[in-house]
């Protein structure tokens, strides 16, 4: 029990998914492990009279099995030198016996990461095995040790089968604990990293199941505000506005997608402000899932008006380039015909005074033209009762000298 609690808590204190802190969990795990085999040698039990059982192995074989054959070496150093300590003929048999449970331990742990994990095959594989390998250490001592194992083969079977088979269970699960939330850690991480809002929202209830931190930060409200409570409650209250979230929310859940564009989105201060929304229903384990991912949509808006004037400013200009190009043409010839008819007119008769008003006009028209060749930007005259605003075209132009 000592080791599944030790082999749990390694779990929190050493991060597996950096070299470093691996390298120091399987160095505790396979320490502890060790220490734990000695103890059980010492503490053995006694059957009859002179006959004694431990369970040395079962530690070895158990870390070397969850953790691999470095692990599982390192914890049968310790047994093993204290069986050499200890000294007598059965020395050498019982070092090879937990030097080699581990390598049994350490090859099934492979042979299981090849098919995809740990399994219960693969612990009562290693007891099974292990246990054979403890017969043909005892074969190795001599006539004794073999007559001696058929008096406990049973309880050191039983003390392989339990103390690996089922303890293995309890450190899979182990396993898998540190596993998942691992992978909650990791999956809340990636959440809280994206630059849209993310909300996870049950399909049926409308309730919140989780947000990431660009959602809190979006709205103003904290993750405890918003997670547990129902997504509507934070619509804007405007009935028109309302309206929006009903239909793009039944979109989702009739076509399985639904993709709107600024949509009202209602901060804790009050404020709305306009966002883009994408809502995906999915469904896992017979639950309905709804999935919205939102962001401001100021952005795309300013871009979007920006476009809209820069396109509009190049139809203005191109139709203002060729009308200006068609009336230089006739302008020329009025202007042209206008300077002869003058020099022929005495001065001060009033037809000179006619020919002097008509080239001022023609000077304004050929300013204007000159202007609607230099349009660098879009001003309109305000709009006069019925009349609709115009391009004022010297607001619009640059100043020419």
């Amino acid at each position: 029990m000592f080791g599944v609690l030790f082999y749990s808590y390694t779990y929190q204190w050493f991060t597996l998914g950096q070299a470093g802190q691996r390298r120091w969990h399987v160095l505790a795990n396979g320490c502890v492990f060790g220490v734990l085999a000695v103890v059980l040698m010492i503490a053995r039990i006694q059957l009859t009279g002179d006959v004694y059982i431990d369970a040395r192995a079962v530690p070895v074989a158990l870390i070397g099995l969850l953790e691999g054959w470095p692990a599982g070496l390192l914890a049968a150093i310790l047994p093993a030198a204290y069986r050499v300590w200890l000294g007598g003929p059965g020395a050498p048999a019982g070092v090879l016996g937990v030097v080699g449970a581990a390598l049994i331990a350490g090859g099934v742990h492979a042979w299981a990461r090849r098919q995809g994990g740990l399994g219960p095959r693969h612990a009562f594989a290693v007891a099974g095995l292990v246990f054979a390998w403890t017969f043909t250490t005892f074969v190795l001592v001599g006539p004794y040790a073999r007559e001696l194992f058929g008096r406990v083969w049973f309880p050191v079977l039983v003390a392989h089968v339990v103390g690996v088979g089922f303890t293995a269970r309890l450190l899979y699960d182990v396993q898998d604990q540190a596993r998942l939330g691992a992978e909650r850690a990791r999956f809340r991480a990636i959440l809280d990293e994206a630059s849209d809002a993310i909300r996870i929202v049950d399909a049926d209830t409308f309730e919140i199941i989780d947000i990431n931190r660009r959602d809190c930060h979006l709205s103003g409200y904290h993750r405890e505000e918003l997670v547990g409570h129902d997504s509507r409650k934070f619509w804007p209250q405007d009935p028109e506005e309302r309206s929006r979230h009903d239909a793009s929310a039944a979109e989702a859940r009739a076509r399985g997608i639904a993709r709107t564009f600024s949509l009202p989105y209602r901060t804790r201060t009050g404020d709305t402000i306009s966002v883009d929304s994408t809502r995906r229903v999915v469904e896992h384990q017979g639950r309905r899932y709804e999935i919205i991912m939102f962001r401001e949509a100021a952005d795309r808006e300013a871009a979007e008006a920006a476009e809209r004037d820069a396109a509009e400013l190049r139809a203005v200009t191109l139709l203002a380039g060729a009308a200006a190009h068609e009336i230089n043409n006739p302008l020329a010839v009025v202007v042209g015909a206008l300077g002869l008819l003058e020099k022929r007119l005495a001065n001060g008769s009033e037809e000179s005074t006619r020919v002097a008003q008509a080239m001022g006009g023609a000077s304004r028209i050929r300013d204007i033209v000159a202007r609607m060749t230099h349009i660098t930007r879009i001003e309109s005259t305000p709009e006069i009762g019925h009349l609709p605003p115009i391009l004022d075209i010297r607001k619009s132009s640059e100043e020419i000298s």
